[in-house]
């Protein structure tokens, strides 16, 4: 462990697998205390059964990023626990992939709950508790849909496209207060959600073609890495931005 979050106390949702968990496994391999949430029961016990086997510290709150209480809950969690907040990851996503004319009502609410409405819900319960710290980090996952256009993930781009522009307002408002809020735009990633892990041989066709022109899909710690320095002291000096972290997908966009 080489300590750059040393003393910190970080949430990060969306722990059960893919980015989330990277993240949260990073994280307190660099000394961090983390509060993980996740739905599943199974998984989030996996998450902080893998921290703890390296002499990290970690609690799983189980819950569903789309319910106030229940994410409540899991920011009050970290300074019962540990006694401050000082980080928040939005790692938690969903993707539906549809013909734009087939994709409906219960499609759009699922989608705009977990990747938007939620991470409005987690900053609103963590910044009381940084502004009480009088610093803080906040990183959004967002994606590069938000700035390249993709068949069949409609809502979801259009999500990310929203959090990419939540998270430079609401940064712009508590830049003053030291609270620096970021967001991430991952590219093509082995997360459990991209196209080609559901073996649809048109969805690996998709994803042949628009693969990442460094020659790989991302890995979660590709974006771990990234939410890693923007939570450290490190990018003390950044705040409002959208990193795109995406092996070159995304060099051709406006």
């Amino acid at each position: 462990m080489s300590g750059r979050l040393e003393g910190k106390v970080a949430v990060v949702t969306g722990a059960g697998n893919g980015i989330g968990r990277a993240t949260a496994i990073r994280f307190a391999k660099e000394g961090a205390k983390v509060v993980l949430t996740t739905r599943r029961q199974a998984h989030g016990d996996e998450t902080a059964a893998a921290i703890k086997e390296f002499g990290g510290e970690a609690t799983f709150v189980q819950a569903d990023v789309r319910s106030k209480e229940e994410i409540q809950a899991v920011v009050d969690k970290a300074p019962e626990r540990y006694g401050k907040l000082d980080i928040l990851v939005n790692s938690a996503g969903a993707l539906i992939w549809k013909p734009f004319l087939e994709q409906n009502d219960d499609d759009y609410a699922f989608i705009s709950e977990t990747n938007f409405r939620s991470q409005i819900y987690t900053m609103q319960k963590a910044i009381p508790y940084m502004l009480k710290n009088g610093q803080g980090s906040i990183i959004n996952v967002a994606s590069v849909s938000a700035k390249k256009p993709e068949l069949n993930s409609y809502f979801y781009g259009a999500f990310k496209a929203a959090t990419a522009n939540l998270t430079m307002n609401v940064a712009k408002e508590f830049a003053p207060q030291k609270i620096r809020i970021n967001c991430v735009a991952p590219g093509p990633v082995n997360s459990g959600m991209t196209p080609e892990e559901s073996k649809d041989p048109e969805q690996v066709k998709w994803m042949e073609k628009n693969i990442a022109i460094l020659g790989r899909l991302g890995e979660p710690d590709d974006i771990a890495n990234m939410n890693l320095f923007l939570a450290s002291d490190e990018a003390s000096w950044i705040t409002g931005e959208m990193f795109v972290v995406d092996g070159g997908t995304c060099i051709s966009c406006p």
